[in-house]
């Protein structure tokens, strides 16, 4: 990304303050210091922080490029349709561009998906050989979406993602935050366009392009790269994939040899990742003490895994142990893939990217300005301010009207101003889709919600109101929820707490400190979206004070108190309680109609307000809002 005159002055640390978080609201911005961190700012805002219970390292190389994430595996089983007190039923799910979602069951005929419904899919084969993604950029209750960061500029947040070619580009108005993988900071991150300068090579490796993809080859005869780490990795984990020719090359090794710094000197566990025998193999002469089960090669791109500490090293092949045993005596000092043999007429090695980060785990305590960008650093230390661009390294932005930049090595991620724009509207058959990020660790799935504009056996191209036009392999689809049909507005994607309360009760509410008693959002109606149907405030609330008889303060409801009412330029159309029949301890969507006068094509401002307590005006009740969009309904068919 250029050199440090491009990122800002970096000649000294911002100004150290620690304020409660009303008065950061009101300075704008600022640091805020985590109580056992004083003085971890040094002068170009590198933070290292130190080793203790709770951080640990993980290290992700990719060898060979990327492989191709079409082709999976094996026919995919069939859907299974749930709807709301019917039986599961087996078949196929698909579009009709006039009907909308339709499933075809096995035993054959046709059934509408109706809303509520839920397409579960079969199983995703297991991970392929590309390593996890590293960054997720979250749209509130509209979306999730994980990625290998590639640019953050003033509108948008670029993700390259595994499952499609072009890059998804999210527009940064609806992006509540970035964050890297939940207890893990990257601080390598090298596709291998070029072989960088802090590798040390032997033996002529050279860039190279294989598959369409950047890679570095390592020739036949003797060569390698090696990467030593600026501080030891405690314990940690390396996830490798590799290009595999399954045939066995007398005298020819390739390895992935990671040296740590022991009492007794450096001891080495190399992953034997061929060509000399038939099967993967592990040595540890002088590291760790191993069990060592032998898996057979395979013509293929396959990916190997090395988790380690204190405790424990195991080291896995397609998700298969390979060898497992006691942890190593000490820090993982470097990395080193090595091609040997006698003779330049031997296969050689391709390596693709190298992607490195460490888990550490979240501080405790710390504040939440949904009025300011925040840079959330590792050691539990927060910059407030204004996030101005950012890459694959780091992260520049302004802080008490002073540049800084930050290396991701030292972030665990970003969270922007909530004050976002309406999305793109989308109609036709609203759905909430989820898949398989490729994490590989069977983590919870990414999502969005849009209109589903294409249906093949292939893949699922869902529309979004921030993130354009997903194509989504359908061998990754892990399920799709049936909505209401019709265009639907996002007006707000981010979460709020509306209340006059510090949140310190389940369920917790983000942010934890209140923002008032009222949230207003101005909208446009497009002009096509009126004569389409009937219109909803569409509402994700949790938290919420019911109205229905047996529920905490439901009385107080009923007399008129404790309300959040929903009003239309002006005019109160509705209160969200009377939708609320238990005790929200979980997020829920509400459906409010609209008069039908009420919105008209153009600029309009919705406004949630709330009544306090009869004794005290000023206490209301303490929600969150998750979401909040506009809804129009297909139009009525003709009798």
């Amino acid at each position: 990304m250029g050199d440090g005159s491009a990122w800002g002055d970096r000649a000294g640390p911002p100004r150290r303050q620690r304020t409660p978080a009303r008065a950061a609201r009101r300075r704008g911005s600022g640091v805020r210091l985590s109580g056992a961190k004083r003085g971890s700012y040094n002068q170009g805002m590198r933070v290292h922080p130190p080793t203790r219970p709770g951080l640990a390292l993980i290290v992700a190389l990719t060898l060979g490029a990327a492989a191709p994430d079409g082709a999976r595996g094996e026919s995919p089983g069939p859907d299974r349709l749930a709807r709301p007190g019917g039986p599961v039923v087996e078949g196929r799910l698909r579009l009709d561009p006039s009907a909308g979602l339709l499933f075809e069951p096995a035993a054959g005929g046709t059934l509408r998906a109706t809303p509520g419904a839920v397409v579960e899919f079969a199983p995703p084969p297991a991970a392929g050989a590309a390593v996890p993604p590293m960054f997720r950029a979250a749209m509130g209750e509209s979306g999730r979406v994980s990625g290998a960061l590639a640019a953050i500029a003033e509108g948008s947040v670029t993700l390259a993602v595994p499952w499609q070619a072009a890059p998804v580009v999210v527009r940064r108005p609806g992006v509540q935050s970035l964050v890297q993988r939940p207890g893990e900071v990257r601080i390598l991150a090298d596709d291998f366009d070029a072989i960088d300068p802090a590798w040390a090579v032997v033996g002529g490796p050279r860039a190279a392009v294989e598959g369409g993809e950047t890679a570095v080859l390592l020739p036949p005869g003797g060569s390698s790269i090696e990467r030593r780490f600026e501080e030891p990795v405690e314990a940690g984990r390396v996830d490798l994939s590799f290009r595999d020719d399954g045939r066995v090359h007398p005298g020819r090794s390739w390895t992935l040899a990671l040296t740590f710094r022991a009492p007794g000197g450096p001891a080495v566990v190399r992953v034997l990742l061929g060509w000399a025998e038939e099967s993967l193999a592990v040595e540890s002469p002088d590291g760790p003490t191993l069990v060592v089960q032998r898996l057979a090669r395979a013509d293929a791109w396959r990916r190997a895994t090395v988790r380690f500490d204190d405790r424990r090293t195991e080291i896995a092949v397609d998700g298969k142990d390979l060898a497992h045993g006691v942890g190593p005596e000490g820090p993982l000092e470097s990395i080193r893939v090595a091609v040997e043999g006698e003779g330049d007429d031997g296969p050689a090695g391709l390596v693709g990217a190298v992607q490195v980060a460490r888990f550490a785990s979240a501080p405790p305590g710390l504040e939440v300005d949904p009025t300011q960008d925040e840079a959330r650093l590792v050691v539990g230390d927060q910059l407030f301010g204004t996030v101005l661009r950012g890459d694959r390294d780091r992260v520049a932005m302004t802080v008490d009207d002073r540049p800084v930049a930050i290396a991701w090595k030292d972030l665990a991620g970003l969270r922007f101003r909530r004050d976002p724009a309406a999305g793109s509207p989308v109609s036709g058959a609203l759905a909430r889709v989820e898949w398989d990020a490729g994490d590989g660790a069977g983590e919870e799935p990414d999502f969005a919600e849009g209109a589903v504009s294409a249906l093949t056996d292939e893949a699922l191209t869902l529309e979004t109101p921030y993130a354009g036009a997903l194509t989504i392999p359908r061998d990754r689809l892990a399920r799709l929820r049936v909505l209401e049909p019709g265009v639907r507005l996002v007006i707000d994607p981010c979460s709020h707490h509306l209340g006059d309360e510090i949140s310190g009760t389940s369920p917790a509410l983000d942010p934890p400190m209140d923002e008032g008693g009222v949230l207003e959002r101005a909208f446009d109606v497009p002009a096509e979206a009126p004569g389409v149907g009937p219109a909803s405030i569409v509402l994700d609330v949790v938290g919420v004070v019911g109205e229905a008889t047996g529920l905490m303060f439901s009385d107080q409801v009923r007399r008129g108190e404790l309300k959040t009412y929903v009003a239309i330029d002006g005019r109160r159309i509705d209160y969200i309680n009377r939708y609320i029949d238990d005790a929200n301890e979980t997020p829920r969507r509400i459906r409010i109609p609209v008069p039908a006068d009420a919105l008209r094509p153009g600029p309009h401002v919705l406004r949630l307000e709330q009544t306090g307590d009869a004794r005290d005006p000023t206490a209301f009740d303490d929600l969150g809002v998750l979401g909040v969009a506009v809804e129009f309904s297909p139009p009525a068919p003709r009798p």
